[in-house]
């Protein structure tokens, strides 16, 4: 029995359990913004749907597919929109899926899809009853368990192109750089690892001198010569990278995902793509799904320890807030990339607000161990998401993580970064309602009006109906955008919005 009906018709509905996203756009009128968004823009205010039920599995089909649903434990209780879906077999294309990254304990957004999908109830054993044909070629886990960039760091921001050529050496470096011995590149880079030979002979060429590493354009390269592929020329192929990898050097040139839906933590939209000259952005693929980050706190945490709201209220620090001590924005060559934000003085403006804090506040510069991380972000009501070299953060998922209620300080987050929100050359729309369980506050208020935050999270904490609101709608954020907490749903999410952007015109 096939449940493939490619229809391009939809429905203008939102998911039950999912809610829409405000779209924030007047500062003047705060009628219908929640008390927590803390603005200074201008417009005005929209409700826009998320995550619209797909209707190519028309409502006729929904009773034969109800038998398939059941057992599908907790995921079948959010009025997500089921997708029936093909994976194409790890054993044959991606090896590393049962025997490199198993052990892995920094494994990527796309393990973790890959994996849920496994034993899926939706999934398909012939393409031709699938909707979404999934790609597991594990880039991105590949990147993560073979690096120690724990901050979320892009990739060698001073070697950005600029010109329309690789700077492919530090600067002042000599002309020759590029093509000094590999053990010499290791020790003059500024993004090499410390240790390189614990590392894959290739992991240093991407993205600047090779698109892939080799493992994962073999298993594209089996994928895109199957028969599903070229009956649709890749159309209707899903292809998980949550790697900052895909928005530079090579990779973002290569044109092998042009006609495939890709998920990544971050679309390059037209105004991203005139930093570094990363024209190719919008059109690297025909779609784009921001997935959320794979959170190593979340893989730290321990989701059998249930968190309340008294919990919550009794935890001694308002806010919590660690960064790096360096430049947050992106370079080309020796200088700052043309339009690029310098996101170095809001980062270094939250150390006012710990002024203004005093005890309250957990807030620092510099790195720490991962314990003591653990600690301050879970000791803290609040935790703030700084934009840094682009407009999203890990931070913001490490917060879910410990129960801590995000404060979004990043303009342009809701452009291209939002969970689940999907669409063409990168101009994406939908995504998680993430205005329910964040406290946004726009970088010019930030900057200028530190009293009115303060009063912001000090009015929140003191009145128990709005913090309880917030921190009841994180939890029900949490199994949406966690990929490892028990019964997450976020890859039926991430089949649904790659549904919506795949089969719509």
């Amino acid at each position: 029995m096939s449940f493939s009906i490619r229809s391009t018709l939809r429905l203008v509905a939102c998911v039950a359990g999912v809610g829409c996203l405000s779209h924030s756009l007047d500062a003047e009128s705060t009628t219908h913004r929640p008390q927590w968004d803390l603005q200074h823009t201008s417009g005005k205010q929209e409700e826009v749907c998320f995550l619209q039920t797909s209707s190519k599995v028309q409502r006729a089909n929904r009773e034969e597919r109800g038998s398939a649903l059941e057992g599908a434990g907790d995921n079948a209780g959010h009025g997500i929109e089921k997708v029936p879906f093909f994976i194409y077999d790890p054993d044959i294309v991606e090896p590393r899926f049962q025997t490199g990254m198993n052990g892995c304990t920094r494994k990527g957004a796309d393990y973790m899809f890959v994996e849920a999908l496994m034993k899926h109830p939706m999934r398909q054993k012939r393409p031709e009853e699938a909707e979404i044909m999934v790609i597991p070629c594990l880039f991105e886990s590949y990147r993560r368990c073979t690096t120690t960039n724990h901050a979320e760091k892009p990739p060698g921001t001073s070697l950005l192109r600029e010109g329309g050529d690789f700077w492919l050496r530090k600067p002042g470096y000599p002309e020759d750089w590029p093509h000094r011995p590999r053990q010499l590149l290791r020790q003059e880079s500024n993004f090499w690892l410390s240790n390189p030979e614990d590392h894959p002979e290739d992991f240093e060429d991407i993205p600047w001198m090779k698109a892939l590493d080799d493992q994962t354009a073999k298993c594209l390269d089996l994928v895109m010569s199957s028969k599903a592929y070229k009956s649709t020329n890749g159309r209707d192929h899903l292809w998980v990278v949550g790697d900052w990898t895909m928005n530079f050097g090579r990779t973002l040139e290569s044109h092998l995902f042009q006609n495939m839906t890709v998920g990544r933590i971050e679309v390059i939209d037209e105004i991203e793509g005139r930093v570094g000259n990363k024209w190719m952005g919008p059109t690297q693929s025909r779609c784009s799904v921001v997935v959320p980050y794979a959170s190593d706190v979340a893989y730290l945490e321990n989701f059998a320890l249930q968190t309340t709201f008294e919990d919550w209220m009794a935890r001694p620090h308002t806010a919590s807030f660690r960064f790096e001590d360096r430049e947050y924005v992106l370079y080309c060559q020796s200088k700052i990339c043309p339009g690029a934000v310098d996101a170095t003085p809001l980062r270094k403006q939250s150390l006012l607000l710990g002024e203004k804090l005093g005890m309250r506040s957990a807030i620092a510069m510099g790195r720490v161990e991962i314990t003591e991380y653990l600690a301050e972000i879970h000791g803290a009501k609040f935790c703030l998401v700084i934009r840094g070299d682009t407009p999203s953060s890990h931070g913001f998922f490490d917060a879910l993580a410990a129960n801590c209620i995000p404060v979004l300080i990043s303009d342009r987050w809701p452009d291209v970064a939002v969970p689940f929100a999907h669409g063409r050359k990168n101009i994406v729309e939908g995504g998680i309602d993430f205005t329910a369980f964040t406290v946004r506050i726009s970088e010019e208020t930030w900057m200028n009006h530190m009293d009115e935050v303060v009063g912001k999270l000090n009015s929140i904490i003191s009145t128990p109906l709005v913090a309880r609101q917030l921190f009841e709608a994180m939890q029900e954020a949490r199994p949406k955008l966690l990929w490892s907490m028990p019964h997450t749903v976020a890859p039926d999410l991430l089949l649904q919005s790659a549904n919506l952007c795949t089969y719509t015109d």
